[in-house]
């Protein structure tokens, strides 16, 4: 969930298991450049996130 007014963000690492699963995803703020990894399936909820510039 966004946090400081922060609205645009970048996945800056992925990484996956043997079988090609993700298991770890890294999630960085534009302007602030905080990181901080996430929960990646919660991507997918639309009440928490947007995808593209909006």
């Amino acid at each position: 969930m966004p946090l400081n007014k922060e609205k645009h963000f970048i996945i800056t690492e992925v990484e996956y298991d043997e079988d090609g699963v993700v298991i770890s995803c890294l999630l960085e703020a534009i302007i602030s450049k905080r990181s901080t990894h996430i929960h990646w399936p919660s991507l997918k909820d639309t009440e928490q996130w947007l995808q593209g510039w909006k």
